[in-house]
């Protein structure tokens, strides 16, 4: 069979992305140690990438005559990023949104996509309460949480059978007939919530938005405080974000029924 390109790869790039990814996870500065032990390559390879990183101002270096130096992300990938979210439609699209929902209700409100390793945040507005719950960009979320569950729910199980036996079956800390109880009424309403799933205290509610062909797009939640932030079914927190939803899948361009209070149509 003829080959046409599309399995070649660039390993270096790969491997250089590996490095990348792990900044990302851990959101601080990395000693060569670290990212070492992260990654599981060697120093003298590790260096060359940190190298060609700071030149290209993808990565930055920390205390320059330090013996034990440490790198961290630099200010080319902010202009990458923004460019990559002038480009993202969802992002775009929401991003007016989450401010006024965050302006009505003063709770936390974040959008989150599927990656290959879960629900991934990729922006939010934070409340301008005291104490608030922290979400980081670039930040993934286990399936048995409020956002999780929207993927579950309106993604193809294949897609997230391998997360679902990881963090539902095998920890065996879930029950999950009730889980999957909860995904079958989260099909019919659109709402998914959470109380203290990941963080003790926090109660979250999500909902999805969908692409034209009725694919889901993301999901948009709201976080708060148990207790401040109401996630009950005739709450305005449940009332805001369903409307919320329907417009912006209205305006990715899907024209299908919104799945609401169990009618299936808004």
């Amino acid at each position: 069979m003829e080959d046409n390109g599309k399995n070649k790869r660039v390993q270096s790039l790969e491997v250089g992305f590996s490095i990348l990814r792990v900044f990302a996870e851990k959101k601080s500065p990395l000693s060569l140690s670290e990212i070492a032990h992260e990654t599981k390559l060697h120093k003298s390879q590790i260096y060359r990438y940190l190298n060609s990183f700071v030149h290209l101002g993808v990565l930055s270096r920390d205390n320059e005559e330090n013996q034990n130096p440490k790198w961290r992300l630099g200010p080319e990938l902010i202009s990458l990023g923004s460019a990559a979210f002038d480009t993202f439609d969802v992002a775009k699209l929401t991003a007016p949104h989450l401010i006024e929902i965050k302006n009505e209700l003063n709770e936390t409100v974040a959008l989150s996509i599927w990656r290959d390793r879960g629900p991934f945040f990729v922006r939010y507005e934070k409340t301008n309460k005291i104490i608030n719950v922290e979400i980081g960009t670039g930040s993934y979320m286990p399936i048995f949480t409020a956002t999780g569950k929207i993927f579950r729910a309106f993604l193809p199980e294949e897609i997230t059978n391998e997360l679902y036996q990881k963090e539902v079956i095998f920890p065996d800390k879930l029950n999950p007939k009730e889980y999957d109880l909860d995904i079958e009424r989260i099909r019919k309403t659109g709402i998914s919530t959470t109380e203290a799933s990941l963080v003790s205290g926090i109660a979250a509610i999500s909902s999805p938005i969908f692409y034209p062909d009725g694919s889901l797009a993301a999901a948009l939640t709201i976080v708060g405080i148990k207790g401040e932030n109401d996630i009950s079914p005739n709450s305005l927190s449940n009332q805001r974000l369903l409307e919320k939803c329907k417009i912006i899948s209205r305006e990715l361009g899907y024209k299908g029924p919104m799945p609401v209070d169990g009618v299936g149509t808004f």
